[in-house]
């Protein structure tokens, strides 16, 4: 068993019995107790669990909240980063769309005389949006995975590389210079990295909340991923990180001048 496969099947053990002991995992993952606390103490320092004697308890913030409690959360913020991304989204354009609430609402915000062909896994997306005139929908298909109101598994993977797109409009669950986007779920990650894989171009957006964490699933690195939009500048860290390596980054503040010349100010 893989690492990372280890890990999945750890925090899905989490999220249903909201604990989990040392003891049980090492004999049902025949791994030694030792390689089970270093994932524990992994997954502590990613906000998943806490530890506590013989085991670990879920960390009820890092719980995975229905699509639906996500749009009302940080609304505004997502609104200025749609904003943000409107201008490289061209009529005629073949793209791929994720099943995430920020990118919901880049889509709802196209005007209706760009006609766009949208390949997503969001059945939210096509649901409420299907009827708009502009827009025609392609679904990936697949297993359902009912809290991400999205298509996943290896159907959705398979209708994903029988496309070519022009543009990939992608979310993350974190970013950090050291890990790049990272996932809270592997089946999520595979769709978003085949969706930039098929995708001349790839353009990730994340609220500031997002930054300067680590998920347990490094999915895309910077140098995969064409634009960055946030919702505000970055601390200069970041700015002087997507200087440096010629990288796009774009938020509300001066973002003609950052479109144009790829150097954040």
């Amino acid at each position: 068993m893989l690492a990372l496969e280890r890990k999945q099947r750890i925090i899905a053990r989490l999220r249903q019995d909201r604990k989990v002991y040392v003891a049980e995992l090492s004999r049902e993952l025949e791994v030694t107790e030792e390689t089970i606390r270093r994932d524990l103490k992994e997954m502590e320092k990613q906000g998943i669990a806490i530890r506590s004697h013989g085991g670990a308890l879920l960390n009820s913030a890092a719980q995975i909240r229905p699509f639906t409690e996500r749009e009302t959360i940080n609304h505004e913020l997502k609104a200025k980063i749609a904003l943000c991304v409107q201008d490289f989204i061209e009529d005629g354009m073949v793209v791929m769309v994720d099943a995430s609430t920020t990118t919901k609402m880049v889509i709802e915000q196209i005007e209706n005389s760009k006609h766009l062909t949208i390949i997503t896994n969001s059945y939210t997306l096509i649901d409420e949006l299907s009827d708009r005139s502009n827009l025609r929908f392609i679904a990936t298909g697949g297993e359902c995975y009912g809290k991400y109101k999205a298509y996943v598994g290896s159907d959705a993977l398979r209708t994903i590389q029988r496309y070519n797109a022009d543009l990939a409009i992608l979310s993350c669950h974190s970013l950090s210079l050291d890990c790049g986007y990272t996932e809270s779920n592997i089946l999520e990650g595979d769709v978003k990295f085949a969706m930039s894989r098929r995708s001349a171009r790839t353009i990730e957006v994340a609220d500031h909340t997002k930054f300067n964490r680590r998920s347990l699933a490094n999915v895309l690195d910077f140098t995969d991923v064409d634009v960055l939009a946030s919702d505000r500048r970055p601390e200069t860290a970041w700015v002087d990180f997507f200087r440096q390596r010629k990288l796009t980054l774009v938020y509300p503040q001066d973002q003609a001048e950052d479109n144009a010349t790829g150097e954040p100010n």
